[in-house]
């Protein structure tokens, strides 16, 4: 496996630095998009910035929020410290690795996607994400997605089912069927087992989100309104069936 460093490349921010910690303190893998299409070098300056547009934190994060980046040609980029406690999953930072792809990917709740994971990337995240398992003494039930902790779209519907499968929730057979996951086949998925969402028009209001709830709360679901890995797979099967 090829990884190209930038710890010391990318600037860091003139006065702060991340905390540090023990590599047996790790117990997790959590993958995120960029939710852009920018570069990291890029998401590197946003995070560092003293500004009060830095979502994460006015004063500038240490350094890029992330362990590892993913570029689109599959280029993977070192960006911290395994024993640095980064700035990437509210209450996991202590016990995780973070790892950013680059790219604007859709998710449940957000359609405003403009790309998917390359094959590149794909390829790369499962040589990395093998690689981090191994040698921090984890099993691919460690592996998450910044989905698993609150924030639903991210990485986006393609790494969910890719983790999904890694984690053995969801199956080959419906991981390959690639069956897109955009607002407009959830709502004909919902519509076709009799939980109407409205017209089927794209768009995730508030007839749509009730619907979701049903069906969750029917199949004994958490009733969040959010078509994670966990509600998308039991519809797919059902809908499948009939």
């Amino acid at each position: 496996m090829q990884v190209k460093n930038l710890i010391r490349v990318l600037p860091w921010h003139e006065s702060r630095v991340w905390r540090k910690r023990e590599l047996r303190q790790i117990n997790k893998v959590i993958l995120h998009q960029e939710l852009g299409e920018s570069v990291v070098e890029n998401v590197n300056t946003y995070h560092t910035s003293v500004s009060p547009q830095n979502h994460i934190t006015p004063k500038g994060c240490p350094h890029i929020c992330y362990h590892y980046a993913i570029r689109k040609n599959g280029e993977i980029l070192q960006t911290n410290e395994l024993s640095d406690i980064t700035w990437h999953c509210k209450g996991q930072n202590t016990s995780s690795v973070g790892i950013m792809f680059v790219g604007n990917f859709s998710g449940p709740g957000y359609d405003m996607g403009t790309s998917e994971p390359t094959p590149e990337q794909m390829q790369s995240v499962e040589v990395l994400v093998d690689f981090l398992l191994e040698s921090l003494g984890l099993d691919n039930a460690d592996l998450f997605g910044h989905y698993h902790f609150g924030k639903p779209a991210c990485p986006g519907y393609v790494l969910q089912e890719w983790i999904e499968k890694k984690r053995g929730n969801l199956s080959a057979q419906l991981v390959e069927e690639k069956i897109e996951k955009s607002v407009s086949e959830i709502q004909s998925r919902l519509n076709k087992l009799g939980y109407s969402s409205g017209k089927v028009d794209g768009i995730m209001g508030m007839k749509t989100q009730s619907a979701i709830r049903r069906f969750q709360a029917d199949q004994h679901l958490i009733a969040d309104g959010i078509v994670g890995p966990q509600t998308w797979s039991k519809l797919l099967n059902l809908t499948l069936q009939s």
